[in-house]
C-alpha cells in the first residue's frame, strides 16, 4: 500500500500575538508518521499498539491532546478502532469502522496519557494494520480562554440503539452542555458520528439545537454501511447538538464526544471560533474537478470570517468521482503538499473533516489526484484565530 491511499491531515495555525497562545491552543506541527504498524507487526484481534506523542519529532513533554489521522490497512476481518489515552480504561466508544480488506482514515482528537501516549485498541477477529499521522497538539494547562480547547476521555453522549432510530427526514439531538463534567455554556462540540443499520442511503447534517438546519453535511453513507466521521459543531442555546438524517430510510446514529470549546469571543492565538456550517463550495453546481487538477474557494473575508485568519475547519466531501484517487487540501499559493485529506473510490461519496491553513489570498486550493474528474464540496464549520 503506497502512501498515497494514507489519509493526511494539514494542520497549520499562524504565529502568535501579543501574550501568545494559551493553554487548549492548537500548535501544528509538520504531518508526521509516528507509527505505522506495516513495519513491524500488525495489531492482533483485541489487542492494542501504543505509540509515544509527548517528548519527540518536536512535542513538547506535556501536552493535552493531539490530532492525528488514524488510518486501518490490510485488515483481516471487519471491525473498529478505539483510540484513548494511554494507561487508562479503555472508553466505550469508536473512531474508525472498517470491513476486511478496507483501507479507511479518520480524524482523531484525544487527550494523551501521563506517560505520553496514545494507545490504539483492534476489535476484530482479525489483524490489522495502522497508521498515525500526527499533524498537531493541544497545550497542556487549564484552559480559560475563550476558544480554547478541553479534551475529555472519549465517552458515548449517544446511542440511539438503545432506544429508536431516527426516521427518515427526521432528527435526534443530545445533549452536550451541563453534563458528564461539560460546563453549561460551551461555544462548540467535537465527536466521532457514527451511521449505523441505514436502510436506505443519505446523509446526515449535525448542527445547533434551535438554529435553522443549515445546507451541509458531516457524514454520507450507503444501506447497511457504518460509516464514522469527526464533526465539530456549535452547541445551541440549550446546549443541545441536533442531527438530521436526510435519507429514505431510518438510521442508526452514535456520537462519542472527546473534547469541547470554551465559550466567549476568542482573541488569542490558535482559539477556534465555531460558524453555523455553511456551504463554501460546491463544483456541482460548476463544473468537475479534472485529472490532476485543483480548485479553489475564498475563506477570508466572507460569510463573517475576518479578513485574517490561520487555518480554517470544513468538512470535504468527494462525490461523482470518475476514478480512485485522493484529494488534498493545502494554502492557495503555496506548495502542494506530499499529503492527502480525502481517500476515494470510484462512484464513492466520502466526507472527512479538514483543517488547513488559509493562504495570503485567503484561499484554500483542493487538488484531485485522480485519473478522473470529481465533484468537491466544503462546508465550512469554524476557523482559528491568528
Amino acid at each position: 500500500m503506497g502512501d498515497e491511499y494514507i489519509d493526511d491531515l494539514v494542520i497549520k495555525v499562524g504565529g502568535a500575538t501579543a501574550g501568545g497562545p494559551a493553554p487548549g491552543a492548537l500548535i501544528p506541527i509538520a504531518p508526521t508518521r509516528f507509527l505505522d504498524t506495516r513495519n513491524t507487526s500488525p495489531v492482533a484481534p483485541d489487542s492494542t499498539v501504543s505509540f509515544q506523542v509527548a517528548g519527540v519529532n518536536g512535542v513538547p513533554a506535556n501536552v493535552s491532546a493531539v490530532v492525528f489521522n488514524l488510518t486501518v490497512a490490510e485488515a483481516k476481518s471487519f471491525g473498529f478502532v478505539t483510540a484513548y489515552a494511554s494507561g487508562t480504561a479503555r472508553p466505550n466508544a469508536s473512531n474508525v469502522n472498517f470491513n476486511a480488506g478496507q483501507i479507511v482514515p479518520n480524524l482523531v482528537t484525544v487527550p494523551v496519557g501521563t506517560d505520553g501516549k496514545v494507545t490504539l485498541y483492534n476489535r476484530s477477529s482479525g489483524a490489522t494494520q495502522l497508521v498515525a499521522d500526527v499533524s498537531g497538539y493541544y497545550l497542556a494547562g487549564t484552559p480559560s480562554t475563550p476558544g480554547a480547547f478541553q479534551p475529555v476521555a472519549p465517552s458515548r453522549f449517544l446511542d440511539t440503539r438503545t432506544a429508536a432510530s431516527v426516521g427518515a427526514d427526521s432528527t435526534v439531538s443530545f445533549q452536550v452542555g451541563g453534563i458528564n463534567g461539560i460546563p453549561a455554556d460551551v461555544s462548540a462540540v467535537v465527536f466521532n458520528l457514527t451511521v449505523a443499520d441505514a436502510q436506505s442511503f443519505g446523509f446526515i447534517t449535525a448542527y445547533a439545537s434551535g438554529t435553522a438546519r443549515p445546507n451541509a453535511s458531516n457524514l454520507n453513507f450507503n444501506t447497511g454501511q457504518i460509516v464514522p466521521n469527526l464533526v465539530t459543531v456549535p452547541v445551541g442555546a440549550d446546549g443541545m447538538v441536533t442531527l438530521y438524517n436526510r435519507s429514505a430510510g431510518a438510521t442508526q446514529l452514535l456520537a462519542d464526544v472527546s473534547g469541547y470549546y470554551l465559550s466567549g469571543t476568542p482573541n488569542t492565538p490558535g482559539s477556534f471560533q465555531a460558524i453555523a456550517p455553511s456551504r463554501f463550495l460546491d463544483t456541482r453546481t460548476a463544473t468537475p474537478v479534472g485529472t490532476d487538477s485543483t480548485v479553489s474557494f475564498q475563506v477570508s473575508g466572507v460569510n463573517g470570517i475576518p479578513a485574517t485568519v490561520s487555518a480554517v475547519v470544513f468538512n470535504l466531501t468527494v462525490a461523482g468521482a470518475e476514478s480512485f484517487g485522493f484529494a488534498t487540501a493545502y494554502p492557495s499559493g503555496t506548495a502542494r503538499p506530499n499529503a492527502s485529506n480525502l481517500n476515494f473510490s470510484t462512484g464513492q461519496i466520502v466526507p472527512n473533516l479538514v483543517v488547513v491553513p488559509v493562504g495570503a489570498d485567503g484561499k484554500v486550493t483542493l487538488y484531485n489526484r485522480s485519473s478522473g474528474a470529481s465533484q468537491f464540496i466544503a462546508d465550512v464549520a469554524g476557523y482559528y484565530l491568528n
